[in-house]
């Protein structure tokens, strides 16, 4: 009986001892964990729309990855983002714009920063935000340009016409079906950008 519970009392004292050991080593690991990430550069800003970005999102720099998102909060009218960067030996010059934009094939979203320009160091802020550009803006987009190119071709077949340029025209190239053409190309256009706004 006696050695039943000297052996009792030893498996106790080495439990204790494991979970002494494992308790400095748990707040070992946080503390340096939290001495590290004091080193560490972030940034504050304000976004109107973060466009799917989460907690974890990387954060890229010409199309680097030097961080990631912290931290995601709604205030008020705009959305506050803290962002981490773990590059060390980077420093973004002042003015810098940050925008989000997609990051691969599957959709998810990466916090693009972008070398500064003439107004974004005008502005004074250390980063500038630039709005986010949705599909629909480049099917409006898109569509602008098939505008332009069916003026820029409806102008080059009535220039061919006045000046008289016959070889164009019997050599086969019919500037009426490039007309048509860009026609149908802006009504699809249109009407795929119809169905995306009204699903």
């Amino acid at each position: 009986m006696d050695k039943s519970k000297d052996i009792h009392k030893y498996v106790w004292i080495e439990f204790g001892i494991w979970f002494i050991i494992l308790l400095v080593l748990v707040f070992g690991i946080k503390l340096y964990n939290y001495k590290n990430s004091e080193k560490l550069t972030t940034y504050q800003i304000f976004l109107p729309d973060v466009d799917g970005l989460v907690v974890g999102s990387p954060v890229r720099y010409l199309g680097v990855q030097i961080g990631y998102i912290d931290k995601i909060k709604i205030v008020y009218d705009e959305v506050y983002i803290k962002l981490i960067i773990t590059d060390k030996d980077l420093n973004l010059p002042k003015g810098v714009i940050a925008t989000v934009e997609f990051n691969g094939m599957g959709g998810s979203k990466s916090l693009e920063i972008y070398p500064p320009t003439k107004e974004s160091i005008a502005s004074g802020k250390i980063m500038a935000v630039s709005k986010p550009v949705r599909l629909n803006d480049a099917i409006a987009l898109m569509d602008h340009m098939f505008d332009k190119i069916d003026s820029i071709a409806s102008r080059f077949s009535f220039f061919a016409k006045e000046t008289g340029m016959t070889d164009i025209e019997n050599s086969g190239l019919n500037f009426d079906k490039i007309d048509e053409n860009i026609e149908k190309t802006n009504q699809f256009i249109k009407l795929f950008k119809r169905n995306q706004d009204n699903p």
